[in-house]
């Protein structure tokens, strides 16, 4: 069976809305209208509230906005209670006093009148054993010295390979910092292939020992591993383990997270915890392990999930405070809500890295839910008025 196209490109549905698509754009349109009878019905809707919020007469907008907007999925989720009070006040009044500070400050922009804000790409950073910090650029040709051997950087990948038939086993380890707005690739010792998201990092041997492979990252990072299967492969992330002999996998760790997920694309993966549990997922399958003793396993979008890999951010029906932390990663700019309660909004879109994210947030902003106003590096999150 044909797998469903269960997204659209946010730019081809907009231009749909003003009949505005060339051929290519229209035959991909008009066959994710095929595949469900409902997404017919939610175009429609969609371009009757554009034409009404555009036209000059006195037409009544509100029924076909209504229609409209009860399709757009925006939820609300239940709060998480505090269970330190003492910490609770403390974080109440500080967040208070900024989001005073923030929400008072008359000097933003309007989305409609803001420059477009830009992805900025960082250097990434390369600790030595000797504690030595390089910075890594993504052009160019270097090499590194570290030890008996040599680093090669080529092609805007870093590759350890020079250290796998050594004679003298080398147990130093080197780490990679990758900062907001770019991502990376490095090949270990053994030909694993590791790439890196924004605000990520990896702590890695420069040789693996003999009957083990280990690592440990913290952020996001997808691993092809090289099959070995006497020598296994292991990520470490905040107490959560993955063990493997060879298969391609994600793991997304990002502080900000309630816990650590890892998606299976093909092979098989044992995922454990600190508390000794360990659950065997299969591919298309994604498990959770946060600060309590059970592991989570279910089915996802796998394409969606490893999108970043692509230079893409895909999103389906996820909160807007999630969505505005990867945003944030890529662009690199910070976010204030004028209420808490905006950051469990849901939203469903996708987004190149490169491309103006004005324009997506535009979109947000035609639910009528969301405003956004931006001065400098500081994006302001408000209920629409």
């Amino acid at each position: 069976m044909k797998k469903r196209n269960t997204h659209i490109d946010w730019r081809i549905f907009r231009k749909a809305t003003t009949s505005q698509l060339n051929q290519k754009e229209q035959e991909i349109f008009d066959l994710w209208l095929e595949e469900d009878s409902n997404r017919r019905n939610y175009f429609n809707k969609a371009r009757r509230y554009y034409q009404s919020e555009h036209a000059d007469s006195g037409y009544d907008y509100q029924p076909a906005f209504s229609e409209f907007i009860s399709r757009t999925k925006i939820k609300k989720r239940n709060y998480l209670r505090f269970t330190q009070i003492a910490a609770s006040i403390i974080i109440v009044l500080a967040c208070s006093w900024l989001a005073y500070v923030v929400v008072n400050t008359k000097d933003y922009q309007p989305l409609s009148d803001a420059k477009p804000i830009q992805a900025k790409e960082g250097d990434v950073e390369l600790v030595l054993s000797s504690g030595k910090k390089v910075l890594l650029k993504k052009e160019g040709e270097h090499e590194i010295k570290e030890k008996e051997g040599a680093i090669q950087k080529r092609n805007g990948v870093v590759d350890y390979l020079a250290y796998k038939n050594q004679k003298s086993k080398y147990t130093q380890y080197n780490t990679v910092n990758v900062p907001r707005g770019t991502n990376f690739k490095l090949v270990l010792s053994d030909s694993t292939v590791v790439t890196l998201n924004a605000e990520s990092s990896i702590t890695y041997p420069l040789q693996f020992a003999d009957n083990i492979r280990e690592v440990s990252i913290t952020g996001e990072a997808y691993f092809q591993v090289k099959k070995n299967k006497s020598k296994a492969f292991v990520v470490e992330s905040n107490g959560t383990k993955v063990k493997v002999l060879g298969t391609e996998f994600n793991v997304d760790a990002y502080k900000t997270n309630e816990g650590v997920f890892t998606t299976l694309v093909e092979g098989s993966v044992a995922v454990s915890n600190e508390f000794g549990k360990s659950v065997i997922i299969k591919p298309n399958e994604q498990a959770t392990t946060s600060n309590n003793a059970n592991i989570q396993v279910r089915e996802v979008d796998v394409n969606r999930i490893i999108a970043w890999r692509k230079g893409m951010l895909d999103f389906e029906d996820e909160p807007l405070g999630d969505i505005m932390e990867g945003l944030a990663r890529w662009y690199d700019f910070k976010v204030f809500y004028e209420l808490e309660e905006l950051k469990h909004y849901e939203f469903t879109g996708a987004i190149s890295q490169y491309e103006d994210v004005n324009e997506l947030l535009r979109l947000f902003e035609m639910t009528k839910s969301v405003q956004f106003y931006i001065k400098g590096d500081v994006l302001l999150v408000k209920k629409a008025e």
